[in-house]
């Protein structure tokens, strides 16, 4: 059994009774930790920092896909070139947790896996700006209507389960103007023209359980672009989202890709990743293979 000392970033925002869960998880199956409540990205910057400073390599991430996302590109910026050496893990307790439906692992097993430290390699998504402006994706990356909603939901309380939070603002969403223009390329795609919304990454859900990237693989990211249709239709087909058959409907284009461009024609196409609202096009993503470890 391993005697690493794992470092525990816990979220006090959306992760706060249930860290005691966790906690009590921890002790039993003596994993040695040491514990660090994070109350705004402020600190969390700060914590990260100085744990890496002091050699932390393994990390647990207590909350949800928000916190993997914002700690995930924390420890990217901090450790650069050396993020190779870090191992991560997710200790689910947000309000949304896409990234534990594919890559999470039932306790008992998780427990073990830690112990033991089974890993394999954890494969991202860079998201680059013409400013110089770098992001990652841990999940997947979304455009169009997918980010208008993640904006249009941005001051909401995130204590609302993303379940229910996401299908509430996409219906708001779409009672609005919801097409953007724009074109996309990708190594397999090619496409210029309307869109409604668009998704990229190794994750398959969003949303809180929306199965939009059926097609995403460990070691070939998936892309969707979904051409306008009428509201109507929008509304009649919503259950496509959530059984893996929206892929399939006449409006989408789907592929793979290592590199992609998105830019727009005239107005701005909003960006997302992992559920934060990130900026607008023209961005450029890029996969980043073995960015991390994680833990199985």
């Amino acid at each position: 059994m391993s005697k690493t000392t794992w470092h525990i970033i816990i979220n006090r925002q959306t992760c706060r009774s249930g860290w005691n869960r966790w906690k009590s998880f921890l002790i039993e199956h003596q994993i040695s930790f040491l514990e660090y409540h994070t109350f705004s990205l402020e600190q969390l910057h700060e914590t990260i920092s100085s744990a890496f400073k002091e050699g932390a390599r393994h990390y647990l991430f207590v909350g949800g896909d928000g916190t993997i996302h914002q700690t995930g590109n924390a420890l990217m910026q901090v450790a650069g070139n050396q993020s190779s050496d870090l191992t991560i893990g997710v200790l689910p307790c947000g309000t949304g947790n896409d990234w534990v439906r594919v890559l999470g692992t039932a306790k008992e097993v998780l427990a073990k896996n830690i112990l033991e430290e089974n890993t394999v390699p954890l494969h991202l998504v860079k998201i680059e700006w013409p400013d110089g402006k770098t992001r990652y994706a841990f999940n997947m990356v979304g455009g169009a209507l997918d980010a208008a909603v993640v904006y249009n939901l941005r001051r909401a309380s995130f204590r609302i389960p993303s379940f229910i939070l996401y299908p509430f603002g996409l219906i708001k969403t779409l009672l609005k103007p919801h097409e953007w223009e724009g074109t996309i390329k990708s190594d397999t795609v090619s496409y210029s023209g309307k869109i409604l919304t668009l998704q990229a990454g190794f994750g398959k859900y969003c949303g809180g359980g929306m199965y939009v990237l059926p097609h995403a693989k460990n070691d070939s990211p998936g892309l969707l672009i979904m051409k306008p249709k009428p509201l109507l239709k929008l509304l009649f087909q919503f259950p496509s989202i959530y059984n893996g058959k929206l892929i399939h409907h006449k409006e989408a284009i789907t592929g793979h890709f290592s590199e992609i461009s998105i830019d727009h024609i005239k107005t701005p196409i909003p960006i997302e990743s992992d559920g934060e609202f990130l900026g607008y096009s023209p961005v450029k993503l890029t996969t980043v293979f073995g960015a991390m470890r994680r833990i199985l």
